[in-house]
């Protein structure tokens, strides 16, 4: 991803989630993978700024961190990816670094929580 505009555009599309996370989730596992991804699309985009393109970038990325700080706030760790053991040592994520994909919100649905449960 190059431009600013871009960048700050998935973050604020986080932001949203964020508020959606903390007001409960409202939607199944899938969607809740889908926005995950976009959280992970955002960290991959971070991870090939220039320090050049992080300085313009700072306002977007100061946001991200407070939205970051929100999430965890209405997350719990869930003990496990929610993607799966397989899908998580295939794709080398680990909770330390992927967070995102290791927590479920404490507010959701029942379906989202039994979905939740049987992920292996």
């Amino acid at each position: 991803m190059t431009g600013g505009k871009r960048l700050a555009d998935r973050i604020a599309a986080w932001e949203r989630i964020v508020a959606g996370v903390e007001a409960g989730y409202a939607y199944g596992l899938d969607d809740w993978l889908n926005d995950m991804d976009l959280r992970r699309g955002i960290d991959e985009a971070l991870d090939v700024l220039k320090p050049r393109e992080r300085l313009r970038n700072k306002a977007s990325i100061e946001q991200l961190a407070a939205s970051d700080a929100r999430f965890r706030k209405a997350t719990a760790a869930a003990g496990k990816c929610l993607w799966g053991s397989t899908v998580a040592a295939r794709e080398g994520w680990h909770a330390d670094r992927q967070w995102w994909y290791f927590r479920k919100p404490r507010i959701g649905n029942a379906e989202l929580a039994q979905d939740i449960d049987a992920v292996a």
